[in-house]
């Protein structure tokens, strides 16, 4: 795994295909203040991976925060049975063969912000670590291009026909399907009131700086 902010906010990638192509989606391995650990939208857990994650903590909850990334969900629950799946409102819809919970405004208030976006083909949960000042997103900002690894000439070739390249975007889903404005307006501009400056996305470079940047011109749209 790869630690965005030590001891606190780690990714792994894996590969993904997706309309005829190949690319990488990310998970993020949060430690919380108990030592207990969050796995955001998950990937399949090796091993390797799975004994890695130790190493941080004792994995108490999987996210699943968007009703699009879910293909590996099952997987992570079979890697910790009896962990507790906390998912996107709509999630279960599509899924019946998960069992999922809903998030409690309760659960982690004191650690975490939240705030949903988007549609009903694509929505997600945003969260915001304050301790690391980290958004974990999924496909609210998507930064693909000349730097990116694990594309195939298929994806490099989509990405470039949907004017993403090299430019942070949201999934072309969000951008096209929000058809409610002024919701996505007041959701973003929620999110651009906290206070961070990395953001974890699924697919493509994460923002190690500059992210609240990177959010407003991925939306500016709306803004």
């Amino acid at each position: 795994m790869r630690a965005l902010v030590a001891g606190r906010v780690f990714v792994e990638e894996h590969p993904v295909h997706f309309a005829g192509g190949r690319l990488l989606t990310r998970m993020t391995v949060l430690a919380l203040d108990d030592g207990s650990v969050v796995l955001h939208s998950p990937i399949p857990i090796g091993e390797e991976l799975r004994a890695a994650i130790a190493q941080v903590g004792e994995v108490r909850a999987l996210v699943a925060p968007s009703t699009c990334h879910h293909l590996f969900v099952a997987d992570a629950q079979r890697a910790y049975p009896g962990v507790p799946t906390y998912a996107i409102a709509g999630l279960e819809r599509k899924r019946p063969d998960l069992t999922l919970r809903p998030l409690p405004d309760e659960l982690w208030a004191d650690e975490l912000e939240r705030v949903a976006v988007g549609n009903r083909v694509m929505r997600e949960l945003v969260l915001l670590h304050r301790a690391s000042r980290t958004l974990l997103t999924v496909d609210l900002v998507e930064h693909i291009g000349d730097d990116t690894p694990g594309l195939d000439r298929m994806m490099r070739m989509w990405i470039k026909l949907l004017g993403m390249w090299n430019k942070p975007r949201p999934a072309p889903e969000l951008r096209w399907l929000t058809r409610d404005r002024a919701e996505a307006r007041r959701a973003i501009e929620r999110i651009l009131s906290w206070d961070f400056d990395k953001m974890v996305i699924a697919h493509g470079e994460l923002f190690e700086r500059d992210a609240k940047a990177a959010l407003r011109e991925a939306w500016r749209f709306v803004l």
